[in-house]
């Protein structure tokens, strides 16, 4: 979360409210319906932002900085300058897609690294192995399991017909398990060559995000290998894992763990 703060700009007396304050629950993405009470706290969240990134945005208007702020206000498409409501959106797209991912990512991979220990003691051994550990945790428990398109033509794919306007879910952490793609996809390796997994979506939708995220994923988990090499997680982690209660964004609701 401080990272994004980083780059956007907010001003260092207001990050507390975004590490600690409210944020967009996850379950907004999610494809089951919402309780009455969700919906509301989820449309109070989005509304409170709305009005703080409002503000925050016409003081970059009158004052620029050397942020990301600055640079969504001066930034310019074929139509002219991005509305109001398209630069909120995509200060809230930030954060919503760009920390709870990436937590994810780091709990799903220890979980994973100590289900595999050769894995584990081989990174632990050779932190050169890191840009290959993050890759495999984002195939082996991907932090987005899903998501959503539109198809633009009527198509079959594998004997079902879609049509032109259709909605279609695809299921990422499935595809990331396909043994044809990935040999031995329900075991964690760090000598994959294959090519890399669909965490982070293709084409047109791949993720604006992912070198930040695989960046932040290695730099995380090289500062905890290095500070705290006796780190251990706690047998309740791997015997009966706390998983946050959603679906689209799958992570651990805590990941216990002590250290000598």
């Amino acid at each position: 979360m401080l990272v994004i703060c980083e780059m956007l700009g907010i001003p260092e007396e207001d990050r507390d409210r975004f590490v600690h304050g409210e944020r967009i629950t996850g379950r907004v993405i999610d494809p089951t319906p919402m309780a009455p009470e969700e919906l509301a706290e989820a449309n109070t969240g989005s509304e409170n932002s709305a009005a703080y990134f409002n503000a925050l945005l016409d003081r970059r208007r009158k004052a620029p900085k050397d942020d990301l702020l600055s640079a969504l206000v001066a930034a310019e498409t074929e139509e002219g300058k991005l509305t109001g409501a398209e630069l909120v959106a995509n200060v809230s797209l930030l954060f919503a897609a760009g920390h709870e991912t990436t937590v994810n990512l780091l709990g799903n991979g220890l979980k994973a690294l100590w289900q595999h220990r050769p894995c584990l003691d081989a990174l632990r051994a050779d932190l050169s192995l890191l840009p290959a550990a993050v890759e495999e945790m984002l195939r082996f428990d991907s932090s987005v399991q899903l998501t959503g398109r539109r198809a633009l033509e009527d198509f079959t794919f594998q004997g079902h017909d879609i049509k032109e306007g259709d909605n279609v879910i695809t299921l990422l952490g499935a595809a990331n398990h396909d043994g044809e793609t990935f040999p031995d996809p329900a075991q964690f390796r760090l000598d994959r060559k294959a090519p890399r997994a669909l965490s982070f979506g293709g084409g047109i939708h791949y993720c604006l995000g992912a070198q930040l995220s695989r960046i932040e994923g290695e730099e995380a988990l090289r500062a905890l290998f290095e500070r705290l090499p006796k780190l251990e997680l706690d047998h309740s982690v791997l015997e009966a894992p706390e998983q946050k209660p959603t679906i689209t964004l799958r992570g651990l609701g805590a990941l216990p763990a002590h250290w000598a």
